[in-house]
């Protein structure tokens, strides 16, 4: 559960996007004789958000057929997100973006990967611009390889895994995410399982700082499951503090098990 990195893709690809409406190009003579309109046509679509320094910072593109309309439905969506520390890509059969209001849905092969070893898969995704959040309803996976030292000083990465099956919710403006149902967090050393886990992450490194998890809370370690109320998983301490009528119990032929 160390330092599991959460990519937010979607926090970066719209904010202060200004939907500037891009020009549909003239039908050639040979479309013009036969009728067909360009907004019947399925076109690339393509938007880039620019820092001041003029610095890219995100970019969207898609096909569509109706990029001039107030609601873009987009498919083949490739979304890219361009980070001080981390790169970031968003890949999705199916999208819409709102010139309006700035949200945007992705939908079908939901994939949010980065070059920090993160990756994220859902069913669908929402931003939703003027709460600042990420949302989703459907079942969520999210890995993570991050670095670690060994016993002898080595490094080595251990992969984290987080499942839940929704609803899970992304605040950007308050730097937490939280997921919801069948919570499971899997790594090298154990499983924990809670109804709701909230994750809380620094904004500039996207790090976790802190985790913790409430209802039905289980650790699964080397033979031994503890029971309790509440966890609080301390990341820079790697440090697990337990709450409410904590229990352990000791299983030694597991505990044999694991140690061979």
């Amino acid at each position: 559960m160390n330092k599991i990195a959460i990519a937010l893709l979607v926090v970066f690809l719209f904010t202060g996007c200004e939907g500037k409406k891009a020009k549909a190009p003239a039908p050639s003579p040979s479309e013009e004789e036969a009728g067909i309109s360009t907004d019947q046509k399925m076109m690339a679509f393509s938007l880039s958000g620019f820092e001041k320094t003029g610095k890219k910072k995100w970019e969207v593109q898609g096909k569509s057929a109706d990029i001039m309309s107030e609601v873009v439905n987009l498919t083949d969506v490739v979304a890219k997100a361009y980070g001080d520390q981390t790169d970031m890509t968003l890949t999705a059969d199916k999208g819409s973006f709102n010139r309006a209001t700035n949200d945007a849905h992705f939908e079908s092969n939901v994939t949010v990967t980065g070059t920090n070893g993160t990756k994220m898969t859902t069913d669908a995704l929402d931003w939703k611009n003027a709460e600042q959040k990420v949302v989703t309803d459907k079942p969520v996976e999210m890995k993570s390889e991050v670095k670690d030292l060994a016993d002898d000083g080595t490094e080595t990465k251990m992969p984290t895994v987080i499942t839940c099956d929704g609803p899970m919710e992304i605040d950007y403006g308050k730097n937490y995410a939280v997921f919801n149902t069948n919570v499971k967090v899997t790594d090298d050393r154990g499983q924990l399982f809670c109804d709701t886990a909230t994750a809380y992450y620094d904004a500039k490194t996207r790090q976790v700082s802190k985790i913790t998890a409430k209802g039905n809370v289980k650790i699964v370690r080397a033979g031994s499951w503890t029971y309790s109320d509440e966890a609080t998983y301390l990341a820079p301490e790697q440090k697990i503090i337990l709450t409410g009528s904590p229990k352990v119990m000791i299983y030694p032929e597991q505990a044999k098990a694991a140690q061979k």
